[in-house]
Order: structure tokens, then sequence, then C-alpha cells
């Protein structure tokens, strides 16, 4: 799987995170919470080969990120693949909440819109 992958230039379900590089530190806590659960199955197993083996495939080390843990404990507890996608819409959609919460009690956005507004350089689009 992730020769062939490779090979075909496609990204890795489950690895590289764009922030936490050196791990993303929800993967461990999940991993714990499905072991504790006793649900810790052949998805998550398999994803924890995936993550030993993928260095040797792509050359450096990605990895293991949330989403693709998420994806593979919400595999080991039964729940259909096409519904995935919709528990990690909810899923997102509580932290957006959170994220209006927040801003509701201590606003930034003026002060983030203000300091873009000030230091952003215009660069016209190239032909």
């Amino acid at each position: 799987m992730i020769r062939t992958r490779v090979e075909q230039s496609l990204f890795i379900p489950g690895l590289g995170h764009p922030v936490h590089k050196d791990g993303d530190p929800r993967t461990p806590v999940l991993y714990r919470i499905a072991a504790e659960a006793g649900v810790l199955g052949n998805s998550l197993r398999l994803l924890e080969a995936i993550d030993r083996i993928h260095p040797k495939f792509l050359g450096r080390r990605l990895p293991v990120n949330g989403a693709g843990v998420c994806g593979a404990a919400l595999a080991d507890i039964g729940i259909p693949p096409h519904l995935t996608r919709g528990v990690s819409l909810v899923a997102r959609s509580a932290g957006l909440l959170g994220h209006i919460a927040e801003e509701l009690r201590s606003p930034i956005g003026q002060q983030v819109y203000d300091a873009v507004d000030r230091n952003a350089e215009y660069s016209p689009p190239r032909e």
C-alpha cells in the first residue's frame, strides 16, 4: 500500500501534520484511550505498523496524525467508513464552537485584522 501510494505521488492517509512535525500530541492520547476502552483493534494496529515502516519508503518520517488515529479507532469500533467523515465533521464543529466561544470571551479578531492590514504587502498575481 505505502509503496504504491508513494510511486503514484499520493498522500498516505493518517500521516503528516502541518504544525506538529515531530508528532501530533493527540495521537498517543487517542491510542491510550482506545487501549483503556479495550477497542485497540486491527485498524489502529495497522496504522502503528504503517508508522513503523513508512520512513523506509518515503525516506523521511511523517507523524501519525490525530485524524488518522480517529479514523482507525472509528473503524475498530465498527463505524461504517461512509459515516466516519460525519463523525469528523461533528468533532470539527465542536472545535469551531470552542473557538467562537473563546472569541466572544476574549476578542482578538479586530487586532488580527489590523495587524494583517498594516503589515501585508500586496503582490500582484503572476501571469
